[in-house]
């Protein structure tokens, strides 16, 4: 295994080790008071996908997720900047002005103070565990939590994000009727819908509690494990293992000349299989038999209940070192009320004109309403291109309370439509806030 990815390569190594030194150089350029530059992800864990040109250069396919620890966070025109001047160091397009900023490889960089690495999630325990130092001091050791605490929320929220990339990189208009996309978009759609299987591993061995950061490692154990500690899912999904297997071992040496996938026929299945294993997880997260999906915003307003609250136990202990049930009730109640103000704010900038909406359901943050809206609109369209007429409207009402959404007609070009609200608001929640 290589430094950044699972190929034992001088030279893969030493092209990526310059883009990342280049990146390291314009960040410490432009963001005063750096305590440490840290890679994590796929690249931080030695297993970074790329693929290899004849004249030998390589090409990441995925991001590099850099986190920045510093004193003073930076304004958002300073992180706009920032991110111009590498992509133009890196002969990119900036993908931070596209409705979906995974439809081309991004620099993930993440701004952190010191008392910010005290948050129990996955991705804090990959930071720890499974990361690289590229400057400054190492303030991994700050980071107290091990993998037998990573909360349930983890991997619901991995399984939200899969949903979200299923529809970005996928559109009526370029997969359905168009009879042959670009072959980039093809590229593009096959590595999501098989990050996607990766992912549906990574939130299972949380909810097994058996998670280790190695993708290999991962779906070596999952494969063991997955017949034993879920044998609800399994009857219906009895192949899920061999495919965590198979992609897996795509991501970390991808050859896209030996995928034979039909494309359309790809997403759809990779959409059904998430679906099963989402409404899964949402099952055994609120204790429940049932799910219709028709009724996902009351199941949300359970998970409302219940999924802040790791991030806010561990604000309680670090500031007065105990947590009261009580006060952490009423504190994930006014956290979510707190960040539908903020949003409705966002969203009133964005669209030039006074939008309260996302308040309406102040107890409910607005990244729950949008994901509700985002798996409903994922699960409402068809192979042949109809609609799932109830689920569409459910769908767009629940996203209403997000973002502005004038669709009054249901059918498969105005699916497109809600995608791209969709999109958008999934854009206005994470913070970037300058995409258009």
């Amino acid at each position: 295994m290589g430094i950044y990815t699972s190929y034992k390569s001088t030279w893969v190594d030493a092209q990526i080790a310059s883009r990342v030194r280049l990146i390291t150089g314009i960040i410490l350029e432009n963001v005063p008071y750096v305590r440490s530059i840290l890679l994590t992800g796929g690249f931080g864990k030695g297993e970074g996908s790329v693929k290899t040109t004849n004249d030998a250069e390589v090409i990441c396919l995925r991001d590099f997720d850099i986190v920045v620890i510093v004193d003073r966070i930076p304004k958002e025109k300073a992180v706009q900047k920032l991110y111009n001047q590498i992509y133009r160091s890196l002969n990119l397009t900036n993908p931070e002005y596209m409705l979906f900023r995974f439809s081309n490889f991004v620099v993930d960089i993440k701004f952190l103070r010191k008392k910010d690495l005290i948050y129990p999630d996955i991705w804090f325990y990959d930071l720890k565990a499974a990361s690289q130092l590229l400057y400054g001091e190492d303030l991994r050791n700050l980071i107290p939590w091990s993998k037998e605490e990573i909360p349930l929320s983890s991997g619901l929220r991995i399984l939200f994000e899969k949903a979200t990339g299923l529809l970005g990189l996928f559109s009526y208009a370029d997969c359905l009727k168009t009879e042959k996309p670009s072959e980039e978009k093809k590229e593009l759609l096959i590595f999501e819908c098989y990050k996607t299987f990766i992912e549906i591993c990574t939130a299972l061995c949380i909810l097994a509690g058996r998670y280790e950061p190695k993708y290999a490692d991962r779906a070596r154990i999952f494969e063991k494990l997955y017949f034993n500690e879920f044998p609800e899912l399994a009857k219906v999904l009895p192949d899920l293992p061999d495919r965590v297997a198979a992609c897996t071992s795509f991501k970390l040496k991808p050859d896209f000349t030996e995928v034979d996938d039909d494309l359309v026929d790809l997403w759809f299945s990779t959409r059904d299989y998430l679906g099963t294993v989402i409404r899964f997880y949402i099952k055994r997260y609120l204790g429940i038999t049932t799910l219709n999906w028709r009724n996902l915003p009351r199941y949300t307003k359970n998970v409302a209940r219940h999924y802040y609250k790791p991030f806010l136990k561990s604000l309680m202990y670090a500031k007065w070192g105990s947590s009261n049930r009580i006060l952490l009730e009423i504190s994930s109640f006014l956290y979510q009320a707190l960040t539908n103000i903020e949003y409705s704010y966002v969203v009133t900038r964005n669209v030039g004109r006074l939008y309260l909406q996302p308040l309406r359901r102040w107890y409910m943050a607005p990244s729950l309403k949008f994901f509700s809206a985002g798996i409903m609109t994922l699960l409402s369209i068809n192979k042949d291109g109809t609609i799932e007429k109830e689920l569409f409207q459910k769908a767009v009402e629940e996203l209403r309370e997000c973002i502005p959404v004038e669709i009054s007609t249901i059918d498969s070009s105005r699916w497109d439509a809600l995608r791209r609200h969709f999109l958008k608001a999934y854009s206005l929640c994470r913070g970037y806030h300058f995409v258009k």
